[in-house]
């Protein structure tokens, strides 16, 4: 895997963590000021993280503690299909 491939890999592998935070936190029926107090973090780096236009990335502790609050393994919020993602990454390497 070359450089780009790797970066849009990563790219993807960070939308992917996330979307899992954001679908099981109002799964659990919870604000995300909620979940901001629960990880105790700001209100805004919740919605920033959430947000199409916000945060992109977010540190591995940060992912723990967040995975803490709501109660879930890491490895749920980490869970990621290279091969899900292959056509699109491709598509773009041709761009």
């Amino acid at each position: 895997m070359n450089r780009e491939e790797r970066k849009l890999y990563e790219l993807y592998f960070k939308k992917m963590v996330i979307e899992h935070i954001r679908n099981i936190r109002i799964s659990r029926g919870w604000t995300q000021a909620r979940l901001a107090e629960a990880v105790d973090v700001s209100h805004e780096f919740i919605r920033s993280l959430e947000s199409l236009k916000g945060k992109d990335t977010i540190s591995l502790f940060t992912a723990w503690r967040i995975s803490k609050a709501l109660n879930v393994s890491l490895d749920v919020l980490l869970d990621f299909n290279m091969e899900q993602f292959r056509p699109i990454i491709e598509k773009a390497k041709q761009q």
